[in-house]
């Protein structure tokens, strides 16, 4: 986890810099494989233990926010600056075992900053490592490499403070600004993309997504929410591309490339095959996601469905019933397993299924009739809507078991755009 660095400075007008330092080591440090939490995490742990963002921390709270993003390293800094030259200071801090880093420093010019920023990341690159921060001929080369990647002065100056705005015409604005200033750094882009993604404005979110290119630090996110948006948008066969180029990297020999095999995308691959009418398929990556998680409800209401599709309701029974025990209070499921135990002729048992929660009856909400329509069920599908950045962990680092989570899924009807 990085926080931003403190302005040490008298120089209120580069307060916005302390938020950009973290950007620009949240995305260099991102491009050297490592999973960073990203600024919106970090922000909803401080506000879970009741801090604003603006706040001044110390240690031991930073290791408490750490700990509620579970963040095993937090950066921490500072800058100070008389208008023309800028010092930048980081330490990192190591919370198991717990261990603090020597202060790395850099300096030079305001306008070389970029370079200064380069430098100090690569340090705490070591740092994180745990090794010697002698800084090699090799980092040399690794840091200007990467710098054309990295935007000038005026583009950083925007984006941050299109990020920090709390208007959206502000926001949008500011981010347009950065994106025109350095038009082939694809920070700005990808927060766009996820300002209309959030709006439900998908053709104005694959314009910006379209940007962003998959192997960099925010590729994944942008390659599934592009995903969703052609599910939502009822593309499915973009929609396979999207979630099949993520499940291929998953199987990459390259470990700088592959990513580890997450439920949320073979659950929306799914709902893609089905949209297609690809029953076998739908069925096997609704398969591998309750594998990949077990506990998530919505990954057998899918594969129920699917079977469903493929008139196949006595396969169906099995999943649903798994779905109804994970979370009894879901009103959509009860009327899924009615209609299956109607289809097979079992109907005291169909009568005996709730068709709703208490508070559906209490409001008069009748559940509305499932579907025979191998099309129509296709779209009861739930489209798996929040990408988890805090698994892109290398593949093969984790257990199923440690990375089972709740997904944020939403049913795909019209008003598909509320959640769950």
């Amino acid at each position: 986890m990085i926080f931003p660095f403190e302005n040490d400075s008298k120089i209120a007008s580069l307060d916005w810099l302390g938020e950009g330092l973290a950007e620009l080591s949240f995305e260099r440090l991102g491009e050297q494989g490592l999973n960073v939490i990203s600024r919106q995490d970090r922000l909803a742990a401080l506000d879970k233990v009741g801090l604003p963002a603006s706040a001044r921390i110390s240690h031991a709270t930073m290791v408490k926010v750490a700990v509620e993003a579970d963040a095993d390293e937090i950066v921490f800094g500072r800058f100070i600056s008389d208008g023309k030259l800028v010092t930048l200071e980081a330490q990192v801090l190591h919370t198991s075992p717990p261990g603090l880093s020597p202060i790395h420093v850099e300096s030079g010019s305001v306008q070389d900053l970029i370079s200064s920023d380069s430098r100090l990341s690569l340090q705490l690159l070591c740092a994180l490592e745990q090794r010697d921060c002698s800084r090699p001929a090799a980092n040399a080369e690794q840091a200007g490499a990467s710098e054309a990647l990295l935007p000038t002065m005026a583009a950083l100056e925007s984006f941050v403070r299109g990020i920090l705005a709390t208007d959206d015409d502000q926001r949008l604005g500011a981010l347009r600004e950065s994106a025109r200033l350095e038009p082939s750094w694809d920070r700005p882009p990808f927060e766009l993309g996820q300002i209309y993604f959030a709006k439900r404005d998908c053709e104005s979110a694959l314009t910006w997504f379209s940007r962003v290119p998959p192997n960099r630090p925010d590729g994944p996110e942008a390659s599934f929410d592009n995903g969703v948006c052609h599910l939502l948008r009822n593309d499915a066969t973009r929609a396979v591309a999207a979630f099949a180029g993520l499940i291929d990297r998953a199987k990459s020999a390259d470990p700088g490339d592959r990513l580890p095999d997450l439920s949320e995308v073979r659950n929306n691959l799914g709902v893609a095959y089905l949209r297609l009418a690809k029953w076998s398929d739908a069925a096997a990556e609704f398969e591998r996601a309750t594998v990949l998680d077990n506990e998530e409800p919505d990954y057998w209401v899918n594969l129920g469905i699917t079977k469903l599709a493929a008139k196949q309701p006595a396969a169906a029974i099995t999943p649903l019933e798994k779905a109804r025990n994970l979370d009894p209070a879901d009103s959509g499921i009860g009327p899924l397993v009615a209609a299956t135990l109607q289809l097979l002729g079992r109907d005291v048992e169909a009568a005996a299924i709730p068709l709703g929660s208490a508070a559906d009856s209490a409001a008069g909400h009748i559940p509305s009739p499932v579907p025979q329509d191998p099309a129509a069920l296709a779209r009861l599908a739930r489209i798996s809507m929040r990408f988890d950045r805090s698994l892109l962990i290398p593949a093969g680092d984790a257990s199923p078991a440690e990375t089972t989570r709740k997904s944020e899924v939403v049913p795909d009807r019209k008003d598909n755009g509320s959640g769950r």
